[in-house]
């Protein structure tokens, strides 16, 4: 099992890596250069960002075909005695899915040497599986518990819930 939260971080960050491998080989083969009309690339930039940011905030909702909170909602409780499931991969300890790393760059380096400016294609599901982490984060914070990916094999999708540990002080002792 793995938490929503950091599969959804995990893979930001390989798309990350895969896209500045990509924008190396096409600086590397092609030549570094500025962009012609940088004041045209920032307004291109911002409409994408002001349309990610929309789409985020339109997942966060209930509403049928794009919210995302109904299916936080319909989550299957994880039985267990403890208060939160061990993961088999901490966020810490495996910050990088290698096999969605070469998808993207199989995917990106080739297409970015015909064309340059396909080398930063990636970051847009890169933005939205940010904002995804932000939506679960949020949830499960808004309602103590922790989602969860892959409690059944054959379907990694499903999600289930769990309780959210108790805090600890800072010397390590329970809560009053």
């Amino acid at each position: 099992m793995d938490r929503l939260v950091h599969h959804e971080l995990r893979a930001v960050v390989s798309v990350l890596a895969a896209t500045a491998l990509a924008l190396t080989t096409v600086g590397l083969v092609r030549g570094f250069a500025a962009p012609s009309e940088p004041g045209r690339l920032g307004l291109h930039a911002a409409g994408v960002l002001a349309f990610l940011l929309l789409w985020t905030l339109l997942k966060a909702t209930r509403l049928k075909w794009v919210g995302e909170v109904r299916d936080f909602e319909k989550a299957i409780p994880v039985e267990g005695t403890g208060p939160a499931l061990p993961t088999e991969r901490f966020l810490r300890d495996q910050p990088f899915s290698p096999r969605l790393f070469v998808l993207y760059l199989l995917f990106t380096v080739p297409l970015s040497l015909w064309e340059p400016w396909a080398a930063v294609l990636p970051l847009w599901s890169a933005l939205d599986w940010l904002g995804q982490a932000a939506i679960a984060a949020r949830w499960e914070r808004r309602h103590g518990v922790l989602l969860w990916r892959g409690r059944v094999g054959s379907r990694p999708w499903e999600l289930s819930v769990s309780r959210r540990p108790p805090t600890r002080t800072a010397t390590g002792a329970q809560p009053a």
